[in-house]
């Protein structure tokens, strides 16, 4: 189920839901970029979820040309690639590109329920290059778990749903692919629900 939180600037839109993501159960809280999935439906793109295309594309300026590395040059000379990204052969016989695809959605928060704080704190550990996390427990949360959560960066939210610690803010300094594959496969299910 699709849950729409509201709007946030620039006429992005705010939802949540619950999916699997790489095997994950998570509730995941995240942002649309709407000019970037206006974009994309213009162009009848969906969400890109090949690493290594992404890779490729994270390679490129957004708004120059610059030559394209050999290692991504068969995925980015892919009839795939071609409406993600501008592209152009010099005299030499080398490849310039620009990327065109921008990140469609920003994720605000990932939550977890779990029995016991061990397996929550696994699986809060797994995604913590992607955003705040946030594990609901539902056992009674001790001092020293309380302590651990704290010291990694963890929310906890008690069986009542009171959220007992708040998740350490998300700060990342850039775009890495599995950052960006995962915004993708967050996209994906947007899109199921959206359609």
């Amino acid at each position: 189920m699709l849950e729409v939180l509201g709007l946030r600037g620039a006429g992005n839109r705010a939802f949540r839901h619950t999916g699997t993501f790489d095997g994950a159960f998570l509730t995941v809280t995240y942002i649309v970029d709407i000019v970037e999935h206006e974009s994309r439906l213009s162009r009848g793109l969906g969400a890109v979820t090949d690493e290594f295309l992404l890779a490729g594309l994270l390679s490129l300026p957004v708004q120059d040309m610059a030559a394209i590395d050999t290692r991504f040059s068969r995925a980015l000379r892919s009839e795939t690639a071609s409406d993600m990204m501008t592209m152009m052969r010099d005299p030499d016989g080398g490849f310039w590109g620009c990327r065109r695809l921008g990140v469609p959605v920003e994720v605000v928060e990932l939550e977890t329920e779990s029995a016991k704080w061990r397996s929550g704190r696994s699986v809060a550990h797994q995604w913590v290059g992607y955003g705040p996390r946030l594990v609901h427990l539902e056992e009674e949360i001790e001092p020293f778990e309380l302590a651990e959560a704290s010291h990694y960066g963890i929310g906890l939210v008690a069986r009542d749903g009171v959220r007992i610690l708040e998740p350490a803010p998300y700060c990342p300094h850039r775009l890495t692919t599995a950052r960006w594959r995962l915004a993708e496969l967050v996209y994906a299910q947007f899109r199921e629900f959206d359609a």
